[in-house]
């Protein structure tokens, strides 16, 4: 393995520091043989693993050409990555730990200026999400082979309920997925300006709820989530998907209906973790992304906002101030205020005198 991460071609900063055309064939292979060496056993110690995706990440971050040779290289990191989080662990909680671990690391490019990289970082979410799924619902072999699977595609067979599943000891909760920040973390892309990346940040969010009702609660969250009115969520959202890869539709009209049944789908605790989080995506790299996910957060305020507590409402309105300092845009900054104003809102109307004497100072300043 040591000798195979010297083919990288990185110097001290970790940076790519070579573009040849001959450099990038070898790096290809070497992917193909750090799969290798990732699937077979022994299974290599996590430290090993996590130095490989460092070594290796950064390629998501090429330029587009030569095209065939570029794309081959990214084929092979994202079977890389699946091949990581298939030997991660013996356990749901281990591998749906790895999974995070994966995604996180992943972000930069998900949210990156450069379209080619949003759209090679949202279909590796997509393929390591669809790899996990196939985990939780036995859907590999005990060799550890994986089906080849499209990359704009998301396999609905089989049920939802759990009878086809596991047991729930060997399968992660649904708190582990930490939907609030990874649903935030997504909702960006499905206002893109690229139209690909729109379609793969759908599927990546049906995809994630998908796999989260199959999966058992904790009982503090169990009766937070309304099962029928989740489900008809899910198929709204799965009706979304099959439209888009059909036809070409209006893209305002396809995001408020992505944005609706993501309030609905989410539990009490993911959408306080959501809005917590909400600063990086208000200012997302993409202006037609920023201000959508400022929409839809006004729409989490009005249609969930009964749901906050007061600390909850506080740090949210927080995260929003944050996102207006950061805001160079006038009209992006006036309606993130916006929001803050429907927060003082709700406040009046829950009586929340004190909370009220906190942030009227501090956003009169921006108004």
């Amino acid at each position: 393995m040591e000798y195979v991460l010297t083919l990288m071609g990185r110097d001290q900063s970790d940076d790519l520091v070579d573009f040849s055309i001959e450099l990038l064939q070898t790096q290809t292979v070497a992917l193909s043989a750090c799969t290798t060496l990732v699937s077979i056993e022994p299974r290599l110690p996590m430290e090993t693993r996590n130095r490989v995706m460092k070594a290796t990440l950064g390629f998501f971050a090429l330029p587009t050409e030569p095209s065939n040779i570029v794309e081959s290289l990214i084929t092979n990191l994202i079977i890389l990555l699946g091949a990581i989080l298939l030997t991660s662990g013996e356990d749901g909680r281990s591998r749906a730990e790895q999974l995070l671990h994966i995604l996180r690391q992943l972000d930069p490019y998900v949210s990156a200026s450069a379209e080619h990289q949003r759209r090679r970082g949202c279909v590796a979410v997509h393929e390591v999400l669809v790899k996990f799924r196939n985990l939780c619902s036995g859907g590999f072999g005990a060799s550890g082979s994986y089906p080849t699977l499209s990359l704009k595609h998301i396999d609905q067979g089989g049920p939802r309920g759990s009878s086809s599943l596991p047991s729930a000891f060997v399968l992660p909760n649904r708190d582990s997925l930490s939907l609030g920040e990874r649903i935030m973390a997504y909702l960006p892309r499905c206002a893109d300006t690229d139209d690909e990346v729109r379609k793969v940040a759908i599927q990546i969010i049906a995809l994630f709820f998908n796999i989260s009702l199959s999966l058992p609660k904790q009982k503090t969250s169990a009766n937070d989530i309304d099962l029928e009115s989740s489900y008809g969520a899910l198929s709204s959202l799965e009706d979304i998907v099959s439209i888009i890869r059909r036809a070409s539709v209006d893209q305002i009209e396809v995001f408020h209906r992505v944005v609706s049944s993501v309030c609905i789908l989410l539990s009490k605790d993911e959408l306080v973790v959501l809005l917590h989080s909400c600063t990086l995506a208000a200012c997302d790299k993409v202006k037609q992304s920023a201000d959508g996910s400022i929409q839809a957060i006004i729409v989490f305020i009005i249609r969930r906002g009964k749901d906050l507590r007061e600390a909850d409402v506080l740090r949210t309105t927080q995260s929003l101030l944050s996102s207006a300092i950061a805001l160079t845009d006038k009209h992006s900054r006036q309606e993130v205020l916006n929001a803050v104003s429907i927060i003082i809102f709700l406040c009046l109307s829950f009586s929340i005198l004190i909370f009220i004497s906190r942030i009227i100072p501090t956003s009169s300043y921006y108004l």
